[in-house]
């Protein structure tokens, strides 16, 4: 298998540099210790680097102990980088916050994603968790456009154009980086129609939601690291 172009390792590896740049130059604005985030960060970087080039089969990849150390540090990164009584009262940046979130995620759960399949797949390489809308604004700056927060394994903000969203609809969320839509933070992306309820908190089977939509995400994600 050629891991190197694999890209549930190569958005692992992208979660490493984006958490490099926050750690690197303090951006969550937290009395941390920034030093030893850095050194975690190292060990992590490497495990990344080892498994995206070990041309090994998913079936031994997923043997690998480095899988599980990686979900050690990332939990160790965690317990610093989104402790809760820190971002109370601080408050740091909350597009800065919900990218450790998502970058921490990707780390944390890369060998659940490495167990989808030996398919390189790019919808694989992202979290799809079913989401229950609990509230719809309207945009303040776009007509089109809905805010809406949705309920999952964690409470997202999520932006969305979809016109007939209704509350209480469970709906599949893409969990991608951050993005800021017309000065609104937006935490993810629906990708599917209304799923059964059953579905909330868990992911999906890939033929309830739109997963050619997700992967065109990861692809352009994935770009700068495919040569």
């Amino acid at each position: 298998m050629d891991t190197s172009k694999d890209y549930r390792l190569i958005i692992a590896q992208d979660a490493v540099e984006r958490l490099d740049n926050i750690i690197r130059y303090h951006k969550l604005n937290l009395p941390l210790n920034w030093n030893k985030l850095s050194e975690i960060l190292k060990e992590i970087k490497k495990i990344v680097l080892k498994l995206r080039y070990s041309y090994l089969p998913i079936n031994l990849l997923l043997q690998d102990d480095d899988l599980n150390k990686l979900k050690q540090l990332s939990v160790e990164l965690s317990k610093s980088m989104l402790d809760k009584n820190l971002i109370n009262k601080f408050k740091p940046d909350p597009r800065i916050l919900v990218e450790t979130r998502y970058c921490l995620r990707i780390l944390y759960g890369l060998k659940y994603r490495l167990s989808l399949g030996e398919e390189n797949k790019p919808w694989y390489a992202i979290d799809v968790e079913g989401v229950e809308i609990v509230s719809i604004h309207k945009h303040p700056n776009a007509d089109k456009l809905f805010v809406t927060k949705a309920d999952g394994i964690l409470p997202y903000t999520i932006v969305t154009n979809i016109q007939d969203i209704k509350k209480g609809e469970v709906r599949a969320a893409a969990i991608l980086p951050p993005a800021v839509i017309r000065d609104i933070l937006s935490e993810a992306m629906y990708c599917s129609n209304p799923i059964p309820r059953e579905y909330k908190k868990r992911r999906p089977p890939e033929n309830l939601y739109f997963k050619e939509e997700v992967g065109s995400k990861v692809i352009e994600i994935a770009k700068k690291y495919l040569h």
